[in-house]
């Protein structure tokens, strides 16, 4: 979900492709397409989905064959498989960081003591405007005050909950993926659909009939 929204278009996920191959021009996903359709030159191409939208200049992106694809793949991934044991240590070095939680969790803590005082304070002005002649004035504007504290500091925890679910969830992606990238083939010869799924983020379609790869742990070869 957080790769589609970081994508910013319009998800798919027709075909193995899809949602994966981006369109220099435009930013727009690639769709596969039929063409000559009843007839025996019946084929699949990808093109941009946007490449003749109205109210915008046409993509001068090219059409892709699966095979163009594959190949172009297969030789990005024969390259940076080149340098798998740098990545595999820079992904390691990434866990650790991410392993540490100990600011975040000192900060939640902190929250939460914050939290309990300013409860505290809340209990007792309520209690003491109950059994004494306080101004109303005085005594709206102190329990605003100490709500808005309040409320702060709970948005405040909850932020950075999040950002520590987010640092577990990353990093057991990324020891997913290391533990995939050890049992992975150095190079190979032949499409393989697995490893495809596995490693590739996005990849950019150029004008020239090049692709830029996006690679999971952050790599992007040119193909």
């Amino acid at each position: 979900m957080a790769r589609r929204d970081e994508l910013g278009a319009k998800y798919s996920s027709n075909d193995i492709f899809a949602s994966k191959l981006v369109c220099e021009d435009c930013g727009g996903f690639y769709g596969q397409k039929k063409w000559h359709s009843n007839t025996k030159y019946s084929r699949f191409i990808h093109q941009c989905n946007r490449k003749f939208e109205k109210g915008k200049d046409k993509c001068t992106t090219p059409n892709l064959t699966d095979s163009m694809i594959k190949h172009k793949f297969i030789e990005a991934y024969n390259l940076t498989m080149q340098d798998k044991k740098r990545i595999i240590d820079d992904t390691n070095a990434m866990i650790a960081l991410l392993t540490d939680t100990t600011q975040l969790d000192n900060q939640i803590d902190d929250l939460y003591d914050e939290m309990v005082v300013t409860t505290e304070l809340i209990n007792k002005l309520i209690k003491d405007n109950s059994k004494s002649n306080m101004d109303q004035d005085e005594y709206d504007k102190k329990y605003m005050e100490l709500t808005k504290r309040y409320e702060q500091a709970k948005n405040r925890q909850e932020e950075l909950i999040d950002a520590r679910t987010n640092k577990k969830a990353q990093e057991l992606n990324m020891k997913t993926f290391v533990a995939n990238l050890n049992k992975a083939e150095d190079k190979i010869t032949e499409w393989n659909e697995s490893i495809w799924m596995l490693l590739v983020k996005s990849a950019i379609v150029h004008r020239d009939n090049y692709i830029t790869f996006k690679f999971n742990y952050g790599e992007e070869i040119k193909s």
